[in-house]
This record gives C-alpha cells, sequence and structure tokens, in this order.
C-alpha cells in the first residue's frame, strides 16, 4: 500500500506570511504570493497556499485555488521584465486577469497595458477591446492613441482617409470641364460642317 508523503511548505507559509504583513498593496501582494508559490517545484503549491490563506486569513478575499494559480502565472509572466512589471503592478487585479489570459503575443500584451494604464476600463470594456483586435489596426509609433468605441470609428477612419493618398471619396468625382479652346474648335467644326451642307443643298435644287 502506497502511503502518501506529507510535503513540508513551512518555508512557503512563512513568505506569505511575511508577505501579508507587510500590508502592501493589492497587486504587489498577489505578485509576492505568487513569487512564495515559484520557489516550490511542487504541482500542489498552490493550491497548498490557497488553503493555507484561507484558514489563515479568513477575512480576507481573493484566495480561491483558481486566482491563487493566477498569482502564481502573473509572477511568471512578468518576473523577468522588470519593465513591464512595474507597469502591470499599477494595474487593478481584474484588469491583470484579462490581458494575462488572452494569451496574446509579447508585443501586442505590453501594448494592451499601455493602453489599459492610459484608459483605466472596465472589465466589459477592456475586454471589447480585445475582441475588437484593436492592436494590430494601430502601428506602435503613432504619436496620439485611440481608445476603439462607437464614437470614435468615424474620426478614425477620416484620419486614414486623410493620410491615405489612394483613398477616395465613396461620390464619384466631377468630370473635368473642356477647355474653353476645345469647346470653341468644335463650334468652329459644326459651323464648318453646317455651311459646307448648306452649299451643296444649294447646289442640288
Amino acid at each position: 500500500m502506497n502511503i502518501r508523503k506529507e510535503i513540508d511548505y513551512s518555508t512557503m507559509h512563512a513568505a506569505l506570511d511575511l508577505a501579508v504583513s507587510m500590508k502592501l498593496p493589492q497587486m504587489e501582494l498577489y505578485c509576492e504570493i505568487g513569487k512564495a508559490i515559484c520557489a516550490r517545484t511542487e504541482k500542489g503549491a498552490a493550491v497548498a497556499a490557497a488553503s493555507y490563506l484561507s484558514k489563515q486569513y479568513p477575512d480576507m478575499t481573493g484566495f480561491s485555488p483558481r486566482n491563487v494559480r493566477r498569482m502564481r502565472d502573473f509572477y511568471r509572466l512578468y518576473s523577468d521584465m522588470p519593465e513591464l512589471l512595474a507597469k502591470v503592478l499599477r494595474l487593478n487585479w481584474t484588469q491583470n486577469v484579462v490581458i494575462m489570459e488572452a494569451e496574446l503575443p509579447a508585443e501586442a500584451r505590453a501594448w494592451y497595458i499601455d493602453e489599459a494604464l492610459r484608459c483605466d476600463p472596465t472589465k466589459a470594456e477592456l475586454l471589447e477591446l480585445l475582441s475588437s483586435e484593436a492592436h494590430p489596426q494601430i502601428s506602435l509609433d503613432q504619436t496620439e492613441k485611440y481608445w476603439y468605441n462607437a464614437d470614435n470609428d468615424k474620426v478614425l477612419e477620416f484620419d486614414q482617409h486623410e493620410k491615405d493618398t489612394f483613398c477616395v471619396s465613396r461620390q464619384y468625382p466631377k468630370k473635368p470641364r473642356k477647355s474653353l479652346l476645345y469647346q470653341w474648335f468644335s463650334s468652329l467644326e459644326w459651323r464648318l460642317l453646317h455651311h459646307n451642307y448648306t452649299i451643296c443643298e444649294r447646289a442640288l435644287m
């Protein structure tokens, strides 16, 4: 009969207690919790951390197994990118979860983080921005950034047409006016033909 060996998580528990005792802002606390879990190699470390935090700090929320696993993934994702980590720590947890779970390439993720910092969107607004795939439509070297919504789509379309020399108006362009010289020659030709016809007609009478 196989007996499951009890895993000693006392070191991790001490790190979790230290993080909570520091009274950090939420994002920094979650980052420290993720760091403590990532120091362990066991697959069940996140679940063990969630269980310990829930029992040890019943008055605090956000320590479900799923959410604590997100804290672990958050630290893994940004721990090697200090500049980006400094930015995401300024976002709220919901915004970070939405961007993190969108499975974006690094360049696109950085763009959406900057947009979230600039606009402070709600969860619904951020999900709408992600679903609209706004990042591929905007070059990263633009000096002016836009928040995509129904109100400014027309403005963006107008600006795009102004910059695109191959974009023409939906209305057909007016036909160019004939030059005065062309009009004069046409009138002269008609008069000559009419004159010759009159001469021939008289000759036949």
